[in-house]
């Protein structure tokens, strides 16, 4: 009786070590990712912006719009486009800026168009909103920042 004792108390202590490694496995994966982000981040945005035919240029300012959301509420002839918020990263001779650096994008909704600002973090990205303007009940939103666009459905 002793044998079969023990044997479920290894089976138990099996489960327990592999608890632990990945536990540890867990801390090690968000203390690089903690280390790396700003790192992950950007290489985030260069995909983001080559699939999106967005381009960072080595020289001068280039801006990279990230993917947002547009609705829009009202009645059929009078209705107001809403867009939450859009990160923009700005990058200067092909490095993202640093903190403290303006940002200004232009949007259009068929109807009307306005213009929005923000200030970059220090890792170069502003994010901008919530921006509300005059527009059709349905179309689409399109965002420039310098000679980048990125649209929207709604």
């Amino acid at each position: 009786m002793s044998a079969v004792s023990v044997n479920h108390r290894e089976k138990g202590q099996g489960l327990v070590e592999y608890a632990l490694i990945l536990v540890l496995v867990s801390i090690t994966v968000i203390a690089i990712l903690s280390f790396l982000g700003d790192t992950v981040g950007g290489v985030f945005q260069t995909v983001d912006a080559a699939l999106n035919r967005q381009e960072i240029s080595d020289t001068g300012s280039s801006y990279v719009i990230g993917g947002f959301s547009a609705s829009s509420s009202g009645s059929t002839f009078n209705c107001t486009v809403t867009i939450p918020s859009v990160s923009v990263t700005r990058y200067d001779d092909g490095e993202a800026v640093g903190a403290g650096q303006s940002v200004t994008i232009n949007v259009y909704a068929l109807i009307d168009n306005a213009s929005a600002s923000g200030t970059t973090d220090a890792n170069g990205v502003a994010v901008i909103g919530p921006i509300s303007l005059p527009g059709a009940c349905s179309g689409t939103a399109t965002i420039t920042a310098g000679s980048n666009t990125r649209s929207s459905g709604y």
